[in-house]
C-alpha cells in the first residue's frame, strides 16, 4: 500500500482515538485539578482507558457481551452525560477558551508523532520475529473476542491467562475503525508512542509551569523547554552504549548490523554471573523506550507506558493540589483525582501487572507529600479511596488471572512454607545472592540521569541554609565507606545509586525548595530507589533469576527519570546561575548537553539499521509479509479470517517459541487470525500457565494429541481428539508438510500420505491453493461450499 493510502487508514484510526478521548475529556478534567493544563496532555491515554474500561469491566464480570455496539454506545452515552454535567458546573468551557492554544498544541504534537511513527514503521512492519507473533496473536484474539478474557489463541478452550487489557484497548480502536489486525498492530505501536511521548512532555511542562505560578514572568519558554526535554529524554536518547562504542571505534559502530551492533546490544548491558543453577553468564534485559519503539514488539510493558506515565502526571497533580492548599476542604476535592488514579492503577494490573505497585506508590506518595501534616484520619480515608478504586477496577481481571510467579516449596522448611503469608512470600520473592550489577554497567545505563541528578543536588545544596547543609567531612567519609562496603559485598549500586539518593533525600528535607523543585526531587529519589530494588530482590518466575525484574523495573525507572530529569534541568540551572554565575553554569550545562548529544546517537543509528537504511517503504500491514513470502498461506489465512466464527478452533502444527521456518512464524495461522489452535508456542504457554498445575501438565499432552491427529487422521483416537478440542478447521500448509528449522522437534513434518487422509474422515476441502489445504468439520450445520 502507498504512503498516502496507509496514512489515510492511520487518520481514520486516529480520528476514532481522538473522538473517544474528546468524549471522555470531562473525566480527565475533573481528575486533574492540580495540573496547570488540566490533563490536556494526558487526555489521549486516559480518555481511551475511560472509554473502554466500562465495556471491558462489564464483559469481564460476565454481565454483558463485549460487542461493537457496546464499544460505541458506552463512551457516547457516558461522554455526553459528562459533558452536560461539566458544562452546567461552569468550569470546563471557560478553561478551554482560555487554553485553546494548549489544547491545539498537544493535539497537534500527538498527531504529528503518531503519523511520523506510522511512516517509520512502514519501512519494517513485519510481525515476524522476537515477541511480535505472540503480541499479534493476542491483539487478533482481542479483536475477535465477544467475551472477556479473550480466548487464548495458543491454548484452545481456555481464556488468556496473561495481562491482556492493553490489547483490548487497541482492539477497541480496531473494531470501531474497521482496521484489520495486521494494520492495527502497527497503528497500536504508533498510538502508544505518541501518547507516551506527549504524556512525558506534558508532565514535565506542568511541573515547570507550576514553578512559575504567581510569578511576574509566566515561564512559557521554560515550560516549553521542559516539555521538549521530557520528550527527548524519554524517546530521543538511549543509554551510553552507543556513544562509548562510537568513541572506541567509530567506523565499526556505524557499520555494524542491528542485532550485532548497538541496536540490540544496548539492551543487554548488565550480565549476571554466578546465578545458582546456571553454568554460564545470564544477561538481564535493560530495555529503554527508544529501543522498544524501534524493535516494535507490542508487549504489555509498551502498551502500558502511556498510562504509566499518565500515573506520574496524576501523582504530580495530587502533590500540587495538596501543596497549594486546594484540598483542605476535606476529602471531597480529592475524590475525583483519587478515583481516577485508582482506576488507572487497577487497569495497569490488567495491562502490565508489574506496574500496579509502582503506580500506587507514585500516586500515594504524591498524595502524602502534598498533604503534609494533615489529619491522619483524612489521609487514611484518601488512601482508602485510591486503593479501593484500584481493587474494584482490577477485580474482574484478578478473579480470572493466576499469576505465573512463585517457586516450588521443595527445599524450604515446611514450617516456613506452610505459614499463610510468609510461606507465599518466601516462594515468590527471591534474594540476589550472586554478584550484583557492576558500577560500569550502572553508569552506562544511568550515567546521564546521574549527571542531571548532580545538577539538582547542586541547586538544592545552595538553596539550603549553610547551617542545614550536611557536613563536608561527613560526606567525604561516606564516599570511601560506601565504595568499600559495595566492593566487599559486590554491591556497586550502594555507592553509584545509594549515595546520590541519600544526599537527595537529605537535601529535600533541609532545603526550603518550592513545590515544583520538591516534586522533581521526589520523583528522582523514587526512581533511584526503584533501581535498588532488583539489586536486592526479584520476583520468582519461570526464568529463575532477576532478568525479568530488572527488565520491568528499569523500564518504569526510565519514564520517571525522563520526566523528573527534564524539569530538573530547567529548574536547577537558574538557581545555579544566581549563585555561581553564568560561566560555571554554562560549563555544567555544556557538559550535560554533550553527554545528551552522545546518548542521542542511539535512536537514529538503531532506526537506520533496523530499516536497512530506510531502503524500501513497505506499508503498515504487519501481516503482509505472509502473502509475500507464501501467497497460498496468505490466501488461506485471509479465508479463515473472513469465514471463521467466534468459538471456532483451527488445528495447525504445534510450534516452538520464537520459531520461524520458511519465512513464517510457528503457529502462524492462530497468530494472524486470533482463531484458537490446540497448542501454540509451548514455552510461552509454560510461562503463562505455570501457576495452574493441571493446565501446565496439559501442554505436553496437547502437543502429543496434535501430532497423533496429523500422523494418523483415520484412527479412532484422532476422531476422539478432534471432538475433544472442538476443532472446526484442519490446516495443512508449509509447516505441516515441511517441518521446522533444526532444533525444534515438537511435531512436523508429517507424512504426506497421512495428511491426505483427512478427506477419508469426511472432512471436505473448503480451501485449496498450492500446497495449502483447509478441511472443515463435516457435521457443521453452517458448512457450505464457499469459493477460495
Amino acid at each position: 500500500m502507498s504512503v498516502a493510502g496507509s496514512l489515510t487508514q492511520a487518520l481514520v484510526w486516529y480520528g476514532v482515538a481522538f473522538a473517544l478521548s474528546a468524549l471522555l475529556y470531562p473525566a480527565v478534567f475533573r481528575a486533574t485539578p492540580g495540573l496547570p493544563d488540566r490533563g490536556l496532555s494526558l487526555a489521549g491515554p486516559l480518555g481511551l482507558l475511560f472509554a473502554v474500561a466500562g465495556p471491558w469491566w462489564l464483559a469481564a464480570a460476565g454481565i454483558i457481551r463485549f460487542t461493537d455496539t457496546l464499544l460505541v454506545a458506552f463512551p457516547l452515552v457516558i461522554g455526553v452525560a459528562l459533558w452536560v454535567w461539566e458544562i452546567r458546573r461552569g468550569e470546563i468551557l471557560p478553561y478551554l477558551r482560555r487554553n485553546v492554544a494548549t489544547a491545539l498544541l498537544w493535539s497537534t504534537v500527538a498527531m504529528a508523532l503518531f503519523l511520523g511513527y506510522v511512516v517509520f514503521r512502514g519501512f519494517n512492519p513485519d510481525a515476524a520475529y522476537t515477541e511480535k507473533p505472540m503480541d499479534m496473536a493476542m491483539l487478533a484474539s482481542a479483536i475477535r473476542a465477544t467475551e472477556m478474557p479473550p480466548p487464548d489463541p495458543w491454548f484452545a478452550g481456555e481464556p488468556i491467562n496473561y495481562y491482556y487489557l492493553g490489547y483490548v484497548l487497541m482492539a477497541a480502536l480496531a473494531r470501531i475503525s474497521g482496521t484489520t489486525p495486521g494494520v492495527a498492530f502497527s497503528l497500536s505501536l504508533a498510538t502508544t508512542f505518541a501518547y507516551a511521548t506527549v504524556a512525558a512532555a506534558g508532565t514535565a511542562t506542568n511541573i515547570v509551569r507550576a514553578a512559575y505560578a504567581g510569578k511576574p514572568t509566566n515561564g512559557r519558554g521554560s515550560a516549553g523547554l521542559g516539555g521538549v526535554l521530557g520528550a527527548f529524554l524519554l524517546v530521543g536518547i538511549g543509554n551510553l552504549v552507543a556513544p562509548l562504542r562510537f568513541l572506541r571505534d567509530p567506523s565499526a559502530t556505524l557499520e555494524a548490523g542491528w542485532w550485532t551492533g548497538v541496536g540490540w546490544q544496548a539492551s543487554r548491558v548488565i550480565v549476571d554471573h554466578g546465578v545458582p543453577g546456571s553454568s554460564g553468564p545470564r544477561p538481564t534485559i535493560n530495555e529503554f523506550p527508544a529501543f522498544s519503539f524501534v524493535l516494535g514488539d507490542l508487549h504489555p510493558h509498551v502498551l502500558a507506558y502511556p498510562l504509566f506515565i499518565a500515573t506520574i502526571g496524576l501523582a504530580v497533580g495530587l502533590f500540587f493540589q495538596g501543596a497549594s492548599g486546594r484540598s483542605r476542604g476535606g476529602l471531597r476535592p480529592l475524590l475525583s483525582p483519587l478515583a481516577a488514579s485508582g482506576i488507572v492503577a487497577g487497569a495497569l494490573y490488567a495491562i502490565n501487572s508489574w506496574d500496579l505497585p509502582t503506580a500506587l506508590a507514585l500516586t500515594g506518595g504524591g498524595l502524602l507529600l502534598g498533604a503534609g501534616r494533615c489529619q491522619l484520619r483524612r489521609v487514611i480515608a484518601a488512601l482508602g479511596v485510591l486503593v479501593g478504586a484500584a481493587l474494584l477496577t482490577a477485580l474482574p481481571f484478578a478473579l480470572d488471572y493466576t499469576p505465573a510467579v512463585g517457586t516450588s516449596a521443595d527445599g524450604i522448611p515446611s514450617w516456613i512454607a506452610d505459614l499463610p503469608v510468609v510461606g507465599r512470600l518466601v516462594r515468590t520473592i527471591g534474594i540476589v545472592i550472586w554478584p550484583r550489577s557492576a558500577a560500569t554497567s550502572l553508569l552506562t545505563i544511568y550515567g546521564l540521569f546521574l549527571g542531571i541528578t548532580a545538577l539538582l543536588l547542586s541547586a538544592l545544596w545552595f538553596l539550603s541554609p549553610r547551617w542545614r547543609r550536611p557536613a563536608g567531612g561527613l560526606l567525604a567519609a561516606a564516599v570511601p565507606i560506601a565504595v568499600g562496603i559495595g566492593s566487599v559485598a559486590r554491591f556497586a549500586a550502594l555507592w553509584v545509586i545509594g549515595l546520590p539518593l541519600a544526599l537527595l533525600l537529605l537535601l529535600l528535607r533541609r532545603a526550603p525548595a518550592e513545590p515544583a523543585l520538591r516534586a522533581t526531587g521526589a520523583l528522582l529519589a523514587f526512581g533511584w530507589a526503584l533501581v535498588l530494588v532488583p539489586e536486592v530482590a526479584f520476583l520468582q518466575d519461570a526464568f529463575g533469576d532477576r532478568m525479568n525484574t530488572v527488565f520491568k523495573v528499569y523500564f518504569q525507572v526510565w519514564a520517571i527519570l525522563a520526566v523528573a530529569g527534564a524539569s530538573a534541568i530547567v529548574l536547577a540551572l537558574p538557581h545555579l546561575r544566581s549563585v555561581l554565575g553564568r560561566a560555571p553554569t554554562w560549563a555544567a550545562g555544556g557538559v550535560l548537553a554533550l553527554v545528551m548529544l552522545g546518548a542521542a546517537l542511539y535512536p537514529p543509528l538503531s532506526a537506520y539499521r533496523w530499516t536497512d537504511g530506510f531502503r524500501e517503504w513497505r506499508g503498515i500491514d504487519a501481516l503482509a509479509y505472509i502473502a509475500n513470502t507464501a501467497p497460498a498461506e496468505g490466501a488461506a489465512i485471509q479465508w479463515l479470517a473472513e469465514n471463521a466464527r467466534p468459538g471456532d478452533v483451527v488445528l495447525e502444527a504445534p510450534g516452538c517459541s520464537y520459531g520461524v521456518a520458511a519465512g513464517l512464524p510457528h503457529d502462524r495461522v492462530s497468530m494472524a487470525t486470533g482463531i484458537p489452535t490446540v497448542i501454540g508456542w509451548h514455552f510461552h504457554e509454560y510461562q503463562w500457565r505455570s501457576g495452574r498445575p493441571a493446565e501446565l501438565a496439559d501442554i505436553g499432552q496437547r502437543q502429543e494429541d496434535v501430532n497423533a491427529i496429523y500422523s494418523d487422521p483415520a484412527s479412532p483416537m484422532a476422531r476422539d481428539l478432534l471432538e475433544r478440542y472442538r476443532v472446526r478447521y484442519i490446516y495443512v500448509g508449509t509447516h505441516e508438510r515441511e517441518g521446522y528449522e533444526p532444533g525444534c522437534t515438537v511435531g512436523p513434518p508429517y507424512p504426506a500420505e497421512r495428511l491426505a487422509a483427512f478427506e477419508q474422515l469426511g472432512w471436505p476441502r473448503v480451501f485449496e491453493q498450492g500446497d495449502v489445504v483447509i478441511f472443515e468439520r463435516p457435521d457443521d450445520p453452517n458448512l457450505a461450499s464457499r469459493p477460495n
